[in-house]
């Protein structure tokens, strides 16, 4: 002990810095932190930054609606354009071919080293869309107009990354421009109107029952049919959604018993779940489409505090129908119509179309034909247009916020480079009089944020060597976490893990066993909570016993809440010197400079230290040394290979292939697992460790004035054991009721509107809405039209 003591403060220069520390204390000053108003003054900051976002997709919004309005539409347009696709592509005559003219690109430092042009925008069609069709054109050439805006906005405010408008003709226009790279098969299957800002930005939060024939009629290509246009409905959903799937053929059956009876969040891993699970439907019997459509309205109707609230609608899917069931429609839906009914006739016989027509045409829902899988996409998209009438109408600007996610499509295959995001988007309607009862979504406008930009503004230098900032959605999920783990290790490649967007707060901050700390985050409260917590740190091999106080509020305008958390000890007090920031500049090293935000701003050994008893030494061994005391840990975000999980009606229920495959494949589980520390109490100790049939020795002697100990073992047999991890089964099935799922957004709107031309119901005949009515209703409802 002497020795070591010796040698460490010849080495460490502790005793010089205690003098330095002597000589400065008259020109410092430490003062109390008031975790209360600095986690006010954090939101203010970030409410701020969102607010110029949100301003930013505003004049975005403006500027295509009033483009719109005076654009005459066109059949013949002839227009050419930058095609992302094709730009800068020379023919063999080395002339540039048709829609891929000359277009400047330049490596920029602000959009992640890409090449690209910040003096205009181009724009990507997909594969499946002719890129000269005239609804192309024409919407191409209106949103022109929004050239001048995207760079007014990033001259505005630097801190923006892309714009873009996402149009519901297929076309995504994008600032600035680049030069777009098709997938390893030659083709361009980035579709905008299937990402989760447009989806959600087009229609308010719903809750959905899809209801499946699988009698004897849907075998073969039908039920392919079937089983794609359930998992591209599904596709369609998020986290503010709800809900279920029941197949029927003479009984109803729900396709997750578990589900009986009750609408899930439309979360990640619940649609994943169901895809599962619809890929194992048998078909047999007769189709009795009656009993499933009564149980569908039920459902909905016992939805109060497990749905959205908001828009409600059945997905019928079936091969044909022997009546239009009027009887039903007439006891749970007529006369105000509540629920739209949304009908799909599958394969190729018409014989009773009529039927199928004529239940979403008299329930304002909207009826398609799909015969082949190639027609399954743009059917489902139908839904979504209908179900955003009565906004356009009301014209509700209201702005979403998405979950967390990876800017995958532009950074793909450089898993270094991957940022999670957030979006920021509004919906772009026609404002032309003569097809306002139609309600036309001309589509959505948005621009992406990085999340790390955003926490910048809680810099953890101001939070104390255990502290930190965090960020929920009202759903709880978390967006930002120095604890979220969204990559894992695959071989030699990282990769995203397939639920790393539907984190649950109590999955990081899993002391929180009551849910004390998320029920009223989600619930958009601000207020403290003090706990005592092991925090698993070092790669999760070494606990810390911490008493937390977490700090928490709502930020306005958005459906987010921050969090943060002061450390009692070493979180309470700042440090305040006479330092300018050009001196605070000088002794920061590059690498201090790129952790000054991120979890190693305080590296382990500093965190560790900051434990130690004052006036001794802190050793740090970088592989950990297990000591006497044993301490249980959990990992709710780990990954196992083929885990065995039981099903339950618990968030989250995990993607679990039922298929037998030879790759073992990782699957997020949870998972719990032994920690060691040493017990400061005991000085001195012995035992005998058994080992089958052999036993040895040991003796273990406290190092004084250190955080070491010396241990001596004797060497007659190996005792060593590898500790793996034990996979926990999932949550209880009741924790989907008890717990506070979500916060209603502020995009729920009323489902329907008085001026809506419900005729429009895809392949019936009927007379319009009048237009005279449809303004005397809306002068009625909004005076200053």
């Amino acid at each position: 002990s002497e020795q070591i003591n010796a040698i460490a403060s010849k080495y460490s220069g502790a005793v010089l810095l205690q003098k330095k520390l002597k000589d400065v204390e008259p020109i410092i000053r430490i003062e109390d932190v008031d975790g209360a108003r600095l986690v006010l003054e954090f939101a203010d900051e970030i409410e701020r930054m969102l607010g110029s976002k949100m301003k930013s997709v505003k004049r975005l919004a403006d500027t295509a609606e009033d483009a719109d309005l005076y654009h005459e539409y066109n059949a013949s347009l002839q227009f050419d354009y930058f095609n992302a696709l094709l730009v800068n592509t020379m023919d063999e005559e080395g002339n540039f071919i048709e829609l891929g003219g000359e277009f400047p690109l330049e490596e920029n430092e602000h959009f992640n080293k890409l090449s690209v042009n910040t003096l205009m925008s181009d724009i990507q069609v997909p594969t499946n869309v002719y890129n000269k069709d005239p609804n192309i054109l024409n919407g191409v050439y209106m949103s022109e107009a929004l050239n001048d805006v995207f760079i007014s906005n990033f001259q505005k405010d630097p801190t923006l990354t892309w714009q873009y408008f996402g149009s519901s003709a297929g076309f995504f226009r994008l600032y600035p421009g680049i030069k777009w790279t098709p997938d390893s098969n030659g083709v361009v299957s980035f579709d905008c109107r299937n990402r989760n800002w447009y989806i959600q930005a087009a229609t308010s939060p719903k809750d959905i029952v899809i209801l499946v024939d699988v009698s004897g009629s849907m075998k073969g290509l039908k039920m392919t049919i079937a089983k794609h246009t359930i998992n591209t409905i599904l596709d369609t959903l998020g986290e503010n959604d709800f809900v279920n799937v029941i197949a029927y053929t003479d009984y109803v059956r729900y396709v997750e018993p578990c589900f009986k009876g009750t609408l899930v969040q439309a979360d990640l891993d619940n649609r994943e779940h169901f895809k599962l699970l619809v890929e194992e439907l048998h078909m047999k019997g007769e189709a009795k489409v009656k009993k499933a459509m009564k149980e569908s309205f039920r459902i909905l109707a016992r939805a109060n505090g497990q749905g959205s609230l908001c828009n409600q609608a059945i997905m019928l899917i079936t091969d044909g129908a022997m009546e239009d069931f009027q009887s039903v429609f007439e006891e749970f839906n007529w006369p105000d119509k509540k629920v739209r009914v949304f009908t799909y006739l599958i394969g190729r016989d018409m014989t009773f179309s009529e039927n199928i027509k004529w239940i979403a045409c008299n329930n304002k829902g909207y009826y398609t034909h799909i015969s082949t899988l190639a027609d399954v996409q743009e059917n489902v998209m139908e839904y979504l247009h209908v179900l955003s009438r009565p906004m356009v109408i009301n014209h509700d600007h209201d702005i979403i916020w998405t979950e967390a996610y990876m800017d995958s499509v532009l950074f793909k295959n450089k898993a270094h480079s991957l940022l999670l995001m957030t979006s920021v988007a509004m919906p772009v309607f026609s404002k032309k009089k003569e097809t306002l009862s139609h309600g036309i979504l001309l589509g959505v406008v948005g621009t992406d944020v990085p999340l790390l930009e955003v926490m910048k503004l809680a810099p953890r230098y101001k939070l104390g060597a255990h502290g930190y900032a965090f960020l929920i959605t009202n759903n709880g999920y978390i967006l930002a976490h120095p604890d979220l783990r969204p990559l894992y290790v695959d071989g030699k490649k990282l990769k995203p893990k397939p639920n790393y967007n539907s984190v649950d707060l109590s999955e990081a901050e899993w002391e929180d066993t009551e849910d004390s700390l998320r029920t009223a985050m989600v619930k958009g409260e601000t207020g403290t909570l003090t706990l005592d917590v092991r925090a698993a740190v070092d790669k999760g091999k070494r606990p810390l016993f911490l008493k937390n106080e977490y700090f928490y509020t709502t930020i306005n305008e958005t459906p987010f809440s921050f969090g943060m958390v002061l450390t009692r000890g070493h979180g309470q007090y700042m440090f305040f010197g006479n330092v300018s920031v050009e001196e605070g500049e000088t002794f920061l090293t590059p690498v201090d400079k790129e952790n000054l935000f991120t979890v190693d701003h305080f590296p382990i050994w500093y965190r560790l230290a900051a434990e130690n008893k004052p006036g001794q030494f802190f050793f740090y061994v970088p592989n950990a040394v297990y000591c006497p005391t044993r301490v249980t840990l959990y990992d709710y975000q780990a990954m196992c290979k083929n885990a065995h999980h039981h099903t339950s009606g618990a968030r989250p229920l995990l993607s679990v292939s039922h298929r037998q495959k030879k790759v073992e494949l990782m699957q997020p589980c949870n998972t719990e697992y032994p920690g060691f520390m040493y017990d400061t109490s005991i000085r001195e100790t012995n035992s005998i460790i058994k080992c089958g049939r052999c036993q040895k020795m040991f003796v273990l002697q406290q190092v004084p004035n250190s955080n070491l100990v010396m241990l001596v073992v004797q060497a007659d047999c190996d005792c060593s054991r590898q500790y793996t991890p034990i996979t926990l089964d999932e949550i209880s099935e009741d924790s989907q009721t008890t717990r506070v799922l979500s916060r209603i957004p502020s995009s729920c709107k009323p489902p329907q509107s008085y001026c809506e031309n419900a005729n429009d119901c895809g392949g019936a005949c009927g007379i319009a809405v009048s237009l005279t009515l449809c303004f005397i209703c809306l002068w009625q409802l909004k005076p200053e039209i």
